[in-house]
């Protein structure tokens, strides 16, 4: 059976702790969809590609083992965003991925999703950042 369109995973819905569906406002709806495709690509960005046998192209390839110059790998991870979340999270359709200037750890990663996500029967224009952190090597997705 398919999955409903940006309803969240089973377990999301079966969570006791949420009210029921049809007593929230439309804005917490969003929220709670927004808050579970930024989950979910917290998932796929911290998972190696390779490192699931039943899935070999989830996530994202070592970034350890890149021979590129920095412009290079730039355009590399935001390709490899880009290709990871068209695969495995269909509710948010990227338009754009691009670097931004880094703050505070020099050699840590920002970039920032520019996406549609299917919001109250609407296409709407979300941005997500990325910030992928040189010490313990996690993706954090804000």
């Amino acid at each position: 059976m398919p999955r409903s369109p940006g309803k969240g995973s089973l377990f999301e819905r079966l969570d006791p702790e949420l009210p029921p569906r049809r007593s929230r406002t439309r804005q917490e709806l969003a929220a709670e969809r927004i808050r579970a495709i930024k989950r979910q690509l917290e998932l796929i960005l911290n998972t190696r590609q390779g490192s699931a046998q039943s899935c070999p192209n989830l996530g994202l390839r070592d970034l350890n083992d890149a021979d590129a110059g920095s412009a290079d790998l730039h355009l590399q991870i935001c390709q490899d965003i880009r290709l990871a979340v068209a695969a495995y999270e269909p509710r948010a359709q990227v338009i754009d991925v691009h670097p931004l200037p880094a703050a505070g750890q020099p050699q840590d990663l920002h970039l920032r999703l520019q996406c549609l996500i299917p919001l109250n029967h609407m296409q709407e224009r979300v941005e997500i950042d990325l910030l992928f952190h040189h010490h313990d090597r996690q993706v954090k997705v804000k």
